[in-house]
């Protein structure tokens, strides 16, 4: 009997390579293009924060272009608007929201509501899982997305005084960094019980190309753990940058699977995920899905199936003005290299 997608994926990410037909290709990150966006009719940013609107296009990468993902939300600013960030949801359809925020002084300036899971777009994003889970759950993996407790971090105190704060006061960084553990963990377990297969923390503001390793270690990896420990479904774990540069730690979180961006050297990161983590990544979503041809995505596709990736995904959030034909691309590539 043929695997579903959502069958490939999860024996993917649980290291069970034996058990599927080929190396699935999905994404722990945003896949929502201006693309889909027209062929629905629905577009940002009302499809930010309008349930169906959101369900319909978190499903419109695997509806139309056969990726192996449902997912929800598209941004990365949902508990910083909770928090009191000052969010732009953006006027155009490709705009990414962003949180303009100067950022608060201190910690204990932050208001953290008891009921958080109820305020902002929380139950907009939960009840969009459960559209989606409704509708294609039986076919596909629906993958949602928190922050990661740095990145968290990043938004309430503002990531450039953040970075001078570890110099200055780092202490007080991992104060704000401590603000997310439980909070992200409530939030990615509401995300299970409305219906997610999968939960991404996405730490994309502990990128190596804003971070030292060291700084990694010291200000993002124990909080990544500290929650990922709390949270009680299989996790998928997005650091941009080298993430060669911090693999042990990123393995040593816990997550089931770790995405790996594009400027990672996957000859010195896959072997030491084996037996301890999976790992998916990481085609270009510059170079390959957004400027490339589908013959530049092939190649990639094929050579990360053939370096052990143990599931092709796009190195970080596709871009909003990718075309379908790329994406398509990338899935065509793996069923074709298999069928050969």
């Amino acid at each position: 009997m043929a695997l579903s997608s959502k069958d490939r994926v999860m024996l993917a990410l649980k290291g069970k390579k034996d058990e599927i037909d080929r190396t699935p290709v999905t994404c722990a990150n945003q896949t929502v293009t201006v693309e889909q966006m027209d062929n629905l009719g629905i577009y940002w940013p009302e499809g930010h924060s309008d349930a169906e609107k959101m369900a319909q296009l978190g499903m419109a990468a695997y509806k139309q272009c056969g990726l192996e993902v449902a997912d929800a939300p598209f941004d990365q600013a949902v508990e910083a608007e909770i928090l009191g960030c000052e969010v732009d949801l953006g006027k155009k359809k490709e705009s990414i929201p962003s949180v303009p925020f100067h950022g608060y002084k201190e910690p204990g300036d932050v208001p953290i509501p008891e009921d958080f899971l109820e305020k902002g777009r929380i139950p907009t994003v939960l009840k969009a899982i459960e559209i989606m889970k409704k509708d294609v759950g039986e076919e596909a993996p629906v993958i949602s997305h928190t922050n990661g407790p740095f990145s968290l971090a990043g938004h309430l105190g503002e990531i450039n005084k953040i970075l001078i704060m570890i110099l200055r006061t780092p202490e007080k960084v991992k104060e704000f960094a401590e603000i997310g553990i439980d909070l992200i963990a409530d939030y990615a377990n509401a995300q299970f019980d409305a219906g997610a297969d999968v939960v991404t923390v996405e730490d994309m503001l502990a990128s190596t190309d804003i971070l030292s390793p060291q700084m990694y270690d010291d200000f993002a990896a124990p909080f990544n753990t500290a929650c990922i420990k709390k949270i009680k479904g299989p996790t998928i774990l997005h650091v941009c940058g080298k993430g060669d540069l911090i693999v042990e730690s990123m393995i040593g979180s816990g997550a089931t699977n770790i995405s790996v961006d594009m400027a990672t050297d996957l000859n010195k990161a896959i072997p030491k995920t084996r037996g301890r983590c999976t790992i998916m990544g990481s085609v270009d979503t510059i170079k390959a899905l957004f400027q490339g041809t589908p013959e530049i995505v092939r190649e990639q596709v094929i050579s990360n199936i053939r370096q052990g990736v143990d599931l092709v995904a796009p190195g970080c959030a596709l871009s909003p003005l990718t075309k379908s034909e790329l994406i398509k691309a990338m899935v065509n590539a793996s069923i074709e290299y298999f069928a050969e």
